[in-house]
Parts: structure tokens; C-alpha cells; sequence
């Protein structure tokens, strides 16, 4: 006959087991009896392990235990975004990337300088109208290009009208200086642009709304040169050089004639030295402009043009970009 095993011992309601294994959680001596954790605390019908609490987290008593279970939880960082004590996602205190370390490009572009009134290098206002020439070559080559034009067809128009009175000479000669000082003025319009870090294409040259203003501003210090060299040649240089900056007040602050003549002299003088200085440099290369048989204009021009407004800005405490 075969022996029937003895059944499993029972546990009782509630998930208690037989009382043998109550041995298992007497205290041994010099220590306190451990607690049953299959206990249930009266009124709940669950174990002290299984207890909920508000947060879902299992709930534990005693001395120095969490109350995880009362404590509001903090909603986890979305993803990619950096938490206030470890900086960028990945970035905690002892963290560190595998591999060699990234190497971090050179960040090219256009820097605003800051400059301070009354400082102006001559070779440095050269050097940068080379610099930003090179860089737009094709819209300042085709602004002068413009002016060779207009000079150009003044030339053909005399010479097919051929005018045997001074009255009509005089009004194409006036017609198409008219023509080269708004060109004059589209250039520092453009030169005005490279200073403030944008490369204009070739329509924004003639971005200016005040060309009244423009035409009688040159119209007066083409008047006051002439008068100065009809007496002698110094005092007609000396009024070109003194109006040297009259269409960049005009342009650039939209000043009126005798306002912007009056602003040119006022900084002129202030940095005599300084200025004469660079109109002495703008005609040494406007004179290598003309060695090539006049085309070295296209690139002399523009250079001169921007040099002058680099000083403009400098002598004016202005901002200036550079690359």
C-alpha cells in the first residue's frame, strides 16, 4: 500500500501561515522580535507590504522610514531638456562622452567694433575698403560702371550736338553732374551698407529718399570748390576737402544742406591731420585708377569710397563690421 504524503500545511485568512513558521520571526537574543511582514494591519485585509499609499508607492512604518507614499513627486524633465543642477541632457556630475572630444568650429561672420571718436588708421580704412570690395565685387563694379556710362554719354552727347553756346553746354554739364552725384550718393548708400555688416546687391545702392537733399548739398560744395579754385587751386582743395563727408551726414543722418556742409567742417577740422591724411590716400589710388587707361576705376572707385566711409564712421565714434 502506498503512502498518502501529509497535506500542505494551511495558511489561515488573511495570508497567515501555520504556526511553525511563526519561529521564524522570534526574536533571538539581544534582538527585537522582526516584524511578520505577511501581517495585516487591522481593518485592512491587505499585508503591511501591499499597503498603498497615496501615490501608489508601497507604504512602510518605523523609525527613519520614507513616507513615500505622502510625499509629492517631482514629473520627470522632458526629454532633451536640462535640469537645473546637471546642466544639458547626459552632462551630470560624472559623465562623460566616449570617444575624443568634439572639436569646436570657428564661427565665422560679421563682428559690430565698436570705435572711439577721433581715431582713424589711414591704412587700416584702406585695407578694409580692399577687404569688402573683394568680398561684393559685382555689385560695386557694376555701380561704377554706371558712372563711367553717364560720363561716357555726356562726352557723345556734345559731341553730337555740338553746342556753340554756353547756355546749352552748361545745362548737359548740369544734367549729368546731377546723374554723378546721385551715383556718389548710391555708392555711400552702398559703403554705408558694408559698414553696418550687409553686402548690398545692386538695388539697394539707391535705397535713399532724401535725393532733394543730396542734389543741393553737392550742388553748394561743388559751387563753393569751384569758386575756391577760379581763384586759386589751394582754396578750391581746401573746400573739396572740407566737404569731404557732407553726403554721408546726408545719407546716413538725413541732414539737410547747409546742416550737413556744416557737420562735414566741424569734423574735418576737428581731425585735420587725420583726414588729410586719407584724402591724400584716395588720390594716390584714384591716380593708379586712372593708369589703366580708366577701368582701374572700377576698382579704385569703390575702394576709395568705402575707405572714406570707414573713417566716417570711426571720426563719428560709429559702429564698424568687420569679418
Amino acid at each position: 500500500m502506498t503512502e498518502t504524503p501529509p497535506p500542505a500545511p494551511k495558511q489561515s485568512a488573511g495570508g497567515a501561515s501555520s504556526p511553525n513558521d511563526d519561529e521564524r520571526f522570534a526574536a533571538r537574543p539581544g534582538q527585537q522580535e522582526s516584524p511578520d511582514p505577511r501581517a495585516g494591519t487591522p481593518g485592512t485585509g491587505h499585508a503591511r507590504h501591499e499597503m498603498a499609499g497615496s501615490s501608489a508607492y508601497p507604504q512602510f512604518e518605523g523609525p527613519g522610514a520614507a513616507h513615500y507614499g505622502s510625499e509629492p513627486l517631482e514629473p520627470p524633465p522632458p526629454v532633451g531638456a536640462a535640469h537645473p543642477s546637471y546642466g544639458p541632457q547626459g552632462t551630470g556630475p560624472g559623465w562623460a562622452p566616449s570617444g575624443p572630444a568634439p572639436v569646436q568650429e570657428p564661427v565665422y561672420g560679421y563682428q559690430q567694433v565698436a570705435t572711439g571718436p577721433g581715431t582713424l588708421d589711414v591704412g587700416q580704412a584702406l585695407s578694409y575698403g580692399w577687404a569688402r570690395f573683394r568680398a561684393n565685387p559685382g555689385p560695386w563694379v557694376g555701380v561704377t560702371a554706371v558712372g563711367m556710362v553717364i560720363y561716357l554719354t555726356f562726352l557723345l552727347v556734345v559731341q553730337l550736338a555740338d553746342p556753340t553756346t554756353m547756355l546749352p553746354l552748361l545745362l548737359v554739364f548740369l544734367a549729368v553732374m546731377a546723374g554723378v552725384w546721385l551715383l556718389q550718393a548710391a555708392m555711400v548708400r552702398g559703403a554705408l551698407y558694408e559698414t553696418d555688416g550687409t553686402p548690398p546687391p545692386f538695388g539697394a545702392y539707391f535705397r535713399f529718399v532724401n535725393a532733394g537733399n543730396v542734389l543741393l548739398t553737392a550742388l553748394l560744395a561743388f559751387t563753393l570748390t569751384f569758386l575756391g579754385s577760379a581763384i586759386c587751386l589751394l582754396p578750391g582743395l581746401i573746400a573739396g576737402w572740407l566737404c569731404m563727408f557732407s553726403l554721408h551726414f546726408v545719407v546716413d543722418q538725413d541732414q539737410g544742406p547747409f546742416e550737413a556742409l556744416k557737420s562735414s567742417f566741424t569734423l574735418v577740422v576737428a581731425n585735420a591731420w587725420q583726414v588729410l591724411l586719407l584724402a591724400l590716400a584716395v588720390l594716390v589710388v584714384t591716380f593708379l585708377g586712372l593708369l589703366l587707361c580708366g577701368f582701374g576705376l572700377l576698382i579704385a572707385g569703390p575702394v576709395a569710397v568705402i575707405a572714406v566711409t570707414y573713417a566716417y564712421r570711426a571720426l563719428t565714434g560709429g559702429t564698424v563690421a568687420t569679418l
